[in-house]
């Protein structure tokens, strides 16, 4: 009998075995980078929906600080109703005179974004938000 150099079949067997739990490990971690990522884009746009809104009330408080859209009360625009941004809704309370400290001439306004994020396996997670408080006060 000759003397062949080589791997027997067990070896083999084991070196799959290692191989294929080291590959499912690393398809189970890109599954949760990939939700990861997912999540944090829905948070900054959401950031950036809420940003966008005050600043369009702070510009319009600089020139009209008596607009009905400064009124006190609650806006909604729903899903499908932010441009560019159908995956959001956005809900802009102003309060004018909070807690009585301060005069008629402030107004304390919070825009709240609502998303369902996408998880890994491409499913709408459930509802998140993120709130934007600031209090605007007219130029004397």
């Amino acid at each position: 009998m000759r003397n062949e150099r080589g791997f027997t079949l067990g070896e083999v067997l084991v070196a799959v075995l290692v191989l294929s739990v080291g590959l499912v490990g690393i398809a189970t971690g890109f599954q949760y980078a990939t939700s990861g990522v997912e999540t944090g884009k829905g948070e900054t746009t959401a950031a950036f929906l809420a940003e966008q809104r005050l600043e369009r009330l702070k510009a319009l408080a600089l020139t009209n600080w008596t607009s009905a859209t400064l009124s006190a009360g609650t806006t909604t625009e729903g899903y499908g109703s932010i441009a560019d941004a159908a995956l959001y809704r956005r809900l802009t309370t102003i309060t004018d005179s909070p807690g009585g400290t301060c005069t008629a001439n402030c107004k304390l306004v919070q825009v709240t974004v609502f998303y369902r994020p996408v998880t890994g396996r491409g499913q709408l997670d459930q509802e998140r938000r993120l709130d934007v408080i600031t209090m605007l006060v007219t130029r004397s």
